[in-house]
């Protein structure tokens, strides 16, 4: 009886213990989350420990150079057997979409898609004997079913989660679908690219406490048009603004971006947006990135540094957005204003508060009133290890520029992913040059000789058969439908792979690869050649001629640069000939006696450097078939205007605009003969 009593009084001691115990631990938990509420600068601290753990715990070790990091992995695991991981990529692909009505409506059945071990060939050559090369005017009829009335099944067996809008580069703009696994192909090869960087920069690796900055393109689902059965139709910038993200990505773009992605997508005006993004990445003193796609991009988020830098400064240390004149213009939406101030404020709480903005701010201002100083970025940021931006191919020319932005402290790298809307293709092989290792797991590749293109139906080269020194037209199929597809992109074959050259440091186990691994750079577009009578003039001729004529004039004490530059045919003259307009920087404020001067000389002496450089121009200019060309200066910030103004029409944002070398609107040309450079006779 008293064992018994004293077992029942035990028990009550020992549930009062119980009790008080977890009494304490949620009366603790309601005094955190209270103060959490109640404290911007505990819930700043809070954010700041979560993504430090975020990028310590799950992120940051598979990215640092060990023997098990993300490009290791992938290299390990594909491009060691680059071709017979590429073929066995097609068997995947076919298996799942060799049902589809695209395969049907030709008959076409492959008998070798169960082959063996050993025979992965014999199914690469029945394909490539049973199907002809494609266009986009092969799915065009597909793609117009499955947005207009919500076909499934035509071009391929998954679920299309998105169909991205190409720039129209080379022609109107096309729907190319995309499904979850080419979003899960491009999450692989991102972070197979930021393990390579870090690779080569192994002293340089960030703190858990730095981010990147990263312009963003975003714009509120509900504004994105939709297919028949509401699939979201846009650019493939911004995809993630139109895709739902699973929690794992979310995690992993928190714990690197300053800016979240819903803060900035109610915002339509894409400069306002930029200015918000820069004022907020401003705040922050030791990024360890900077990356803006495209080239022609980035330029214009610096120039909106140095134009309205006094406007950021007024934002960073007020703390508030209605400084600026952009926001006033085109964020009516006080409610959206109030949460951009919000986030102003709680990004400085990390750094110190209303202190610390005013001491940034006056740096800030400092650093850009002298603007005739390289490397602005740098001195920005201090802790800056790189700036990336897409440097090959069209974007060559504004390399120069970008380099002084960044000065010589900072490195300056070619973007490390290749891209399209047609997928994901490669990552960079070296972050010293512009070269890519296409990725064989994403898709299957085939190549066209350069001086085959013409053809209709060309023979085509495997990843195995290209060779250094030669360029070839890249070919695709793709998980998403795209069968042996002509990808419109001229890449060279620069090389193969090879440790000793100025690649990224591999294991001693992996430096002697089972393939030969063939290293590409983007050369050009296929639609922008001019090419009247066969002679072919590349983009490369044109920037050659521009910049050897640029060069001889700078000798001669008349310091000009090269802006910007685009041309057309014009063929309603005989002979017909060249016209290339060009947008020079002035290096020294010159007289218009001067710019006279270069007007006159341009025409014949960028005449002279275009047959140097293209000798079948030179042969045909001889025979009297072409005329000769005609330069026409435009005003500065003529390719500004045109890039923000008149391409609107396409429905693009500023950061997906490429280079526009060949004019085909006769609105666009007719915009730079009135903008003209006019100067006094």
């Amino acid at each position: 009886m008293v064992s018994a009593l004293t077992y029942l009084r035990n028990l009550v001691y020992q549930q009062d213990r119980t009790a008080l115990f977890y009494s304490l631990v949620f009366s603790s938990a309601g005094a955190i989350l209270i103060w959490y509420f109640s404290s911007p600068y505990v819930r700043c601290v809070c954010r700041k420990v979560v993504r430090i753990l975020c990028r310590k715990i799950l992120l940051d070790r598979r990215s640092r150079k060990s023997d098990t990091d993300n490009f290791i992995s992938f290299f390990r695991t594909y491009l060691s057997h680059h071709q017979k991981v590429n073929n066995e990529a097609l068997r995947v692909i076919l298996e799942k979409n060799h049902s589809c009505k695209f395969f049907l409506d030709r008959s076409i059945t492959f008998q070798s898609l169960s082959y063996s071990i050993g025979q992965e060939q014999t199914l690469v050559d029945e394909f490539r004997s049973k199907l002809p090369l494609t266009t986009y005017d092969d799915y065009r009829p597909y793609i117009e079913r499955m947005v207009d009335h919500g076909e499934h099944n035509l071009i391929c067996s998954d679920k299309i989660i998105y169909y991205a809008m190409t720039s129209g580069t080379t022609g109107k703009n096309k729907l190319l679908p995309m499904t979850s696994h080419v979003l899960k192909d491009a999450m692989l090869l991102a972070s197979a690219s930021s393990s390579l960087i870090w690779r080569s920069l192994p002293t340089s690796f960030p703190s858990c406490e730095q981010r990147f900055f990263h312009i963003q393109s975003a714009k509120r689902r509900e504004m994105f048009a939709r297919s028949k059965d509401n699939i979201p139709i846009g650019q493939l910038t911004q995809t993630f603004s139109a895709v739902p993200l699973n929690p794992a990505v979310q995690i992993i773009l928190s714990a690197y971006f300053i800016i979240k992605l819903d803060l900035i997508e109610d915002i339509t005006d894409f400069e306002t947006s930029a200015f918000v993004q820069l004022v907020l990445s401003l705040v922050v003193p030791d990024i360890y990135s900077y990356t803006v796609l495209f080239a022609p991009g980035f330029i214009h988020i610096v120039k909106i540094i140095e134009k309205s830098f006094e406007e950021i400064c007024l934002c960073i240390s007020s703390s508030d957005f209605n400084h600026s004149s952009l926001v006033c213009k085109n964020i009516p939406d006080m409610k959206l204003r109030k949460q951009l101030n919000q986030a102003l404020n709680d990004i400085s709480l990390e750094y110190g508060g209303s202190t610390y903005r005013v001491k940034r701010a006056e740096f800030i201002r400092q650093q850009c009133e002298n603007g005739n100083l390289e490397g602005i970025l740098h001195r920005l940021w201090p802790k800056l290890v790189y700036a990336m931006t897409a440097l090959g191919g069209s974007f060559a020319s504004y390399k120069e520029k970008i380099q002084f932005y960044c000065g010589k402290k900072l490195r300056l790298i070619n973007h490390t992913t290749y891209s399209g809307s047609e997928g994901f293709f490669g990552i960079s092989a070296s972050i010293f040059t512009d070269e890519y290792f296409l990725s064989p797991k994403s898709n299957f590749y085939e190549f066209i000789k350069e001086e085959d293109v013409h053809l209709e139906q060309p023979t085509t080269y495997l990843a195995s058969e290209i060779e250094p020194g030669n360029r070839y037209e890249l070919v695709c199929t793709t998980e998403c439908g795209l069968v042996r597809y002509r990808m419109g992109d001229i890449v060279s074959c620069t090389r193969f792979y090879c440790p000793a050259d100025d690649l990224v440091p591999l294991p001693s186990e992996l430096i002697d690869a089972s393939d030969r691994i063939p290293l590409i750079s983007v050369a050009y577009r296929l639609g922008s050649l001019l090419d009247i009578f066969g002679e072919k003039t590349t983009e490369q001729h044109v920037m050659y001629a521009l910049q050897e004529t640029i060069q001889q004039w700078r000798n001669e004490n008349i310091l000009v640069d090269l802006c910007d530059f685009t041309s057309y045919p014009k063929l309603d003259e005989f002979p017909p000939k060249y016209v290339i307009f060009i947008e020079l920087t002035d290096l020294q404020q010159h007289t218009d006696q001067t710019w006279n001067v270069v007007q006159a000389r341009a025409d014949s002496e960028v005449e002279r450097e275009l047959c140097k450089a293209n000798n079948i121009y030179q042969y045909i200019r001889n025979s009297g078939k072409l005329g000769p060309l005609s330069c026409v200066l435009v005003q500065n910030g003529t390719f500004a205007q045109f890039r923000q103004e008149k391409l609107k029409d396409d429905r693009l944002s500023a950061m997906q605009i490429k280079p526009h070398r060949l004019l085909k609107n006769e609105q666009h040309i007719q915009f730079f003969y009135d903008n003209r450079t006019v100067t006094s006779s």
